[in-house]
């Protein structure tokens, strides 16, 4: 018992640091970008927090030495007399561990705000009835910070409660009240105010800070901030943080899984090596050539199942294309995919056997085999870059280049106005001339703030980046307009029998056979049951129309 012990303790020790390693190389650098994420925000929220203190330091200096106390009437909107109530004697360093409450939105404005941040669900989070232990020092760090992030607060104290979607909103919102104190504004912040969190200790102002400040908050072209703009940075960052914490504990759940396959060979193999020491060699290899003649035969017969399990093993604990929440789309790998997007499915549950999806269009959900999944490829839209925006735009080909300059700065300009939707435009291509038919057609390339992982938003900034260069094609004249092409009718000398050519209405014949020479299509609509077969008569009767 001793010896199975001691291989046992070895044995957990080398699978925890196999699974330990995987995780790491899976989530570590999404881990990473998040707390980096959270950290700002931590500051912004300390920030946020040591302005409201100053506020009621200097209020209450000023009512020891009977000054006036118009700042009451003034910041009445934003203070509750709750939050008088703190110790102004309090240090700088305890300010983290004071709760803030207010309560000047009431539940139907939080509502709202939840309701322009957009809808969003909890993932749901397998239940792991163990887990792993590392000695490594980077798996360490990776555990202690999963632990961190695990709490009411991971946003700090200062920031407040985050444990749901809703707290965090709320949270959000008093933070930027209590911003809103610095600058004595309505409605928005500027920028300047959050980029102060950005100094260091001897009160420089680190750049490379303030550009993560912008990259996190994206301040409009004016330098200011929206509450809406705020609380939806901010909630971002939470469904980035439950999303992964949602992945590691599904993809805990799995390596658990995959632990009790290797279970089965390790004991397996630990028989054979108890009877080998105490029934001897000759003994033991008698009793595995019994077993394993009771296995082949049925080894041939599920032959077939069982590479495909281990295919579907293998993708999942190896490959791990995908993780819980994340947007898919798949197809074969000799196929191409749509440059406008593909069909894509939510990643809902994962396991060894099977993995879950929810159809993005329609909510349906459907089971696949991981072994069917193995040979396809698989666009995981959560771990892509930036979306590629593209338009298509069709100009006469007498449009000169000035106005295509014109049209193109136009553009640039309403991308750089709305830096929470576009990060950058690519430029304006010219994919086709058609001079015979008059127009040159042009692919217009923006590259998105988002990924297809929120196509919501992508579509919804498509179609305004569709509507505002039709409009501005309309004010510089650059539509193109198909021309009116001429039509020439041949009639054939032979002319067909009305009643052998009678339309599916029943009631029109056309005499003859009648050759375009242009793509365009006539209908001739007539009440009379027939037409006459000659050639004249056809000819007068196209005039009349």
């Amino acid at each position: 018992m001793l010896l199975l012990g001691i291989f046992t303790a070895f044995k957990r020790l080398a699978f925890g640091l196999m699974f330990g390693r995987q995780s790491y190389k899976n989530y570590n650098q999404e881990l990473t970008e998040i707390m980096e994420q959270i950290l700002l925000i931590g500051n912004v929220a300390n920030l946020a927090k040591k302005v409201q203190m100053n506020l009621v330091k200097k209020s209450i200096l000023e009512n020891s030495n009977h000054s006036s106390l118009d700042w009451g009437a003034k910041y009445s909107s934003l203070i509750s007399s709750r939050e008088l109530s703190i110790d102004p004697k309090q240090s700088d360093e305890d300010d983290s561990d004071v709760e803030l409450e207010t309560e000047d939105l009431t539940a139907t404005e939080r509502a709202n705000i939840i309701k322009l941040v957009g809808d969003w669900e909890e993932p749901k989070m397998a239940t792991c009835s163990s887990s792993d232990v590392a000695s490594l020092d980077d798996i360490i760090h990776f555990s202690q910070t999963l632990a961190y992030i695990n709490n009411t607060y991971p946003f700090t104290t200062s920031f407040g409660n985050a444990r749901t979607r809703e707290a965090c909103v709320h949270s959000a919102v008093k933070v930027f009240e209590r911003l809103q104190i610095h600058t004595n504004s309505n409605g928005s912040i500027p920028f300047e105010t959050i980029s102060i969190a950005a100094r260091d200790k001897r009160g420089n102002l680190d750049e490379e800070h303030v550009k993560r400040l912008i990259r996190a908050f994206r301040p409009d072209r004016e330098g200011n901030l929206s509450l809406l703009d705020f609380v939806k940075s901010c909630d971002s960052v939470y469904k980035k943080l439950r999303l992964l914490q949602a992945s590691i504990k599904n993809s805990s759940q799995i390596d658990n899984a995959a632990e009790r396959i290797y279970n089965v060979v390790y004991y397996f193999l630990y028989i054979v090596f108890i009877q080998t020491m105490f029934l001897g060699l000759n003994t033991a290899s008698e009793i595995i050539v019994g077993v394993f003649a009771l296995i082949t035969p049925l080894s041939f017969a599920i032959s077939s199942a069982c590479g495909k399990y281990v295919e579907g093993v293998m993708l999942v604990l190896y490959r791990n294309p995908f993780g819980i929440g994340d947007r898919i789309a798949l197809s074969e790998v000799d196929v191409d995919t749509s440059a406008t997007g593909s069909s894509t499915w939510f990643v809902e549950n994962v396991d060894l056997f099977t993995t879950t999806v929810r159809y993005s269009i329609t909510n349906e959900v459907a089971t696949l085999a991981n072994s069917a999944l193995a040979p396809c490829r698989i666009i995981n839209a959560n771990r892509s870059p930036n979306a590629v925006v593209r338009v298509a735009l069709r100009f006469g080909v007498d449009i000169p280049n000035s106005k295509i300059e014109e049209f193109t700065q136009s553009v640039e300009k309403f991308v750089k106005d709305k830096p929470r939707e576009f990060l950058q435009l690519n430029g304006l291509f010219a994919c086709s001339i058609e001079v015979e038919r008059g127009f040159v057609e042009y692919i217009l390339s923006v590259q998105h703030l988002e990924s297809w992982q929120n196509m919501a938003s992508v579509w919804q900034s498509k179609v305004a980046l569709t509507r505002f260069c039709h409009e501005e094609s309309r004010r510089l004249d650059m539509r193109f307009t198909r021309p009116v092409l001429p039509v020439t009718v041949k009639v054939a000398n032979n002319a067909i029998a009305s009643s052998d050519l009678k339309d599916m209405a029943g009631r029109v014949a056309i005499p003859a056979m009648i050759e375009l020479t242009t793509p365009l299509i006539i209908e001739l609509v007539k009440n009379s049951a027939e037409i006459p077969h000659s050639q004249n008569n056809t000819a007068h009767s196209l005039n009349k129309l």
